[in-house]
């Protein structure tokens, strides 16, 4: 139940940040059906465990990778999506297959990553940054059968170490930090949780995600 809780909190903060395709053709094209709501909106739903919403969703994602297969953030949203679909499954395995396409899915995202990815502006930060992100994050919120946690915890490490990361302000990469914390708190690295917590308090003491990670570390 911990992991799962802490999956749905992640992907909850993952959603906030938001799912929003990058061109107004695939916005009228997903929004066209007799479910008036964004993309954005269902994944939002869909990450607090509505199953219907994380159809339209995957259905959704689906038909545009028809068109843009190569799309290196329509792969990687794909594979979260898909991950959630296997942590909503009653059947064990369901959950297996559904979990197993969602790596996939993620693993091939990033290796779709180029140049113009780090070039290209996504929500604050740059599409293949949030890519990044999205993927670690998402595999550390895995079963630990997947064995994918440890790579993901490692995959956030070398973010926040980066100069790139710390090149953009904090707000668009707040969520990063919250969830770096909590994953080095689950992966029972005290030291490195407060570490970051500090850094956090540095940048901007007094933001929410800030406070809730200085909470973490003093409980």
């Amino acid at each position: 139940m911990y992991i799962k809780d802490n999956w749905l909190s992640r992907i909850t903060l993952l959603a906030i940040v938001g799912f929003v395709v990058v061109s107004a053709l695939w916005f009228k094209q997903v929004n066209a059906g007799p479910m008036q709501k964004t993309l954005q909106d269902a994944f939002v739903d869909a990450s607090t465990g509505d199953r219907s919403a994380g159809d339209h969703v995957l259905s959704a994602v689906e038909n545009l990778l028809i068109q843009y297969p190569e799309d290196a953030l329509l792969t990687a949203y794909y594979g979260s999506t898909m991950s959630m679909k296997g942590r909503d499954s009653w059947l064990p395995w369901n959950r297996q297959k559904y979990s197993e396409i969602g790596v996939d899915s993620l693993n091939k995202s990033l290796k779709r990553l180029s140049d113009e990815s780090f070039n290209k502006p996504y929500y604050g930060l740059n599409e293949g940054l949030y890519i990044q992100s999205l993927a670690a994050i998402t595999f550390i919120s895995l079963p630990e059968s997947f064995e994918q946690r440890d790579r993901g915890f490692e995959m956030l490490k070398t973010m926040m170490a980066s100069e790139e990361l710390g090149y953009y302000p904090f707000g668009p990469r707040a969520w990063i930090h919250i969830e770096a914390v909590k994953a080095a708190i689950d992966m029972e690295e005290t030291s490195t949780a407060t570490q970051w917590a500090n850094e956090m308090q540095r940048l901007a003491p007094t933001h929410p995600y800030t406070q809730q990670a200085l909470e973490l570390v003093t409980n």
